[in-house]
């Protein structure tokens, strides 16, 4: 039990600094925008991790239809974006107009990770996280496979 506690809070502890880190690389910003009326242009690591976390949330989607997720499915989907968040935030190679666009995407799915790990806000935050998808694919030239 002692173990579980201790687990609890460094992974709170270092999700949390995992947050902080992401928003001291991506400048905040206030609002979404096209390039010019078009969808900004993504790179292969964008591309892989944004499609990693659409396949797992399609997957869990499935499950929770046949009403066979589980709180570990949950907790999967949560470091999954975190770690995509990550991988995305520390190869940023993207213009500043790109970069404060995604920023508004990535708090999304930061949140999103952040509430996947709370029982009472998981139905909230599959909902957010179809809508940060939705938006990724209106700002972002990647569409995801049905």
């Amino acid at each position: 039990m002692k173990k579980l506690l201790v687990l609890t809070f460094l992974s709170l502890f270092l999700g949390n600094a995992f947050a902080e880190d992401v928003h001291q690389h991506h400048n905040k910003t206030k609002f979404l925008s096209l390039n010019e009326g078009k969808k900004w242009e993504i790179d292969k690591t964008m591309k892989e991790n944004m499609e990693a976390i659409y396949a797992k949330f399609k997957k869990l989607n499935e499950l929770t239809s046949s009403k066979k997720v589980t709180e570990k499915d949950y907790a999967e989907l949560s470091n999954l974006i975190s770690d995509s968040a990550q991988k995305i935030a520390n190869n940023c190679k993207m213009e500043p107009k790109a970069d404060e666009t995604f920023h508004v995407v990535l708090g999304n799915l930061l949140a999103v990770s952040e509430d996947l790990k709370n029982q009472k806000k998981i139905k909230q935050a599959t909902e957010k996280l179809s809508h940060a998808l939705k938006v990724y694919s209106e700002y972002f030239n990647h569409s995801f496979s049905k």
